[in-house]
């Protein structure tokens, strides 16, 4: 074999295994994921206290930045320690919830349904829920139904430690056997 031919073999050989940059006007896709969990569960505590317990089908978590994608999720909190004695605690399920541990930020969408312990069901198509302050909002409306009452709202409010519900924009209220 000359040297010419093994030069040039050698030489497409090479750039087989470089890697290739993105072509011109393509962007560079993200990453894969470092973690994918499959049915997962999960528990978060402050100190020895239980504050959030949950499952997700799908759960996937970029290191690099604490970011968390979760595909049909569904969220407890446990009943509040107010000055009522508590309730029931509230569950928060959607088919999409993205957040970031850093910033304890979470955006549920999709679709996302909210229940009390005491029977309420809120339906929303996006909450945004801040963890730093058990705060849980929405600007894409909102309907209500508990057992004797139905209503619809353009905004709401939700404090999770106190279970206190705000209603905002225009809210119609029907009192009565919900449907």
């Amino acid at each position: 074999m000359s040297r010419l031919p093994a030069a040039s073999l050698a030489a497409m050989l090479l750039a087989a295994c470089t890697p290739r940059r993105a072509a011109e006007g393509q962007q560079e896709q993200e990453p894969p994921p470092q973690v994918v969990l499959y049915g997962a569960r999960l528990e978060s505590y402050e100190g020895e206290r239980l504050t959030l317990s949950g499952t997700a089908e799908r759960l996937t978590y970029q290191r690099a930045g604490g970011d968390v994608q979760g595909t049909n999720a569904t969220l407890k909190v446990p009943p509040g320690q107010d000055a009522r004695g508590g309730s029931g605690g509230v569950e928060v399920s959607a088919p999409n919830m993205e957040g970031s541990l850093a910033s304890k930020q979470l955006v549920g969408s999709g679709g996302v349904v909210i229940r009390t312990g005491e029977g309420m069901v809120a339906r929303t198509p996006r909450l945004t829920y801040d963890a730093n302050t058990g705060q849980a909002n929405g600007n894409e409306g909102v309907t209500v139904t508990g057992a004797d009452y139905r209503m619809r709202a353009d905004r709401f409010e939700l404090s999770l430690p106190d279970e206190t519900y705000t209603f905002d924009g225009s809210v119609e209220t029907v009192l009565g056997a919900a449907e």
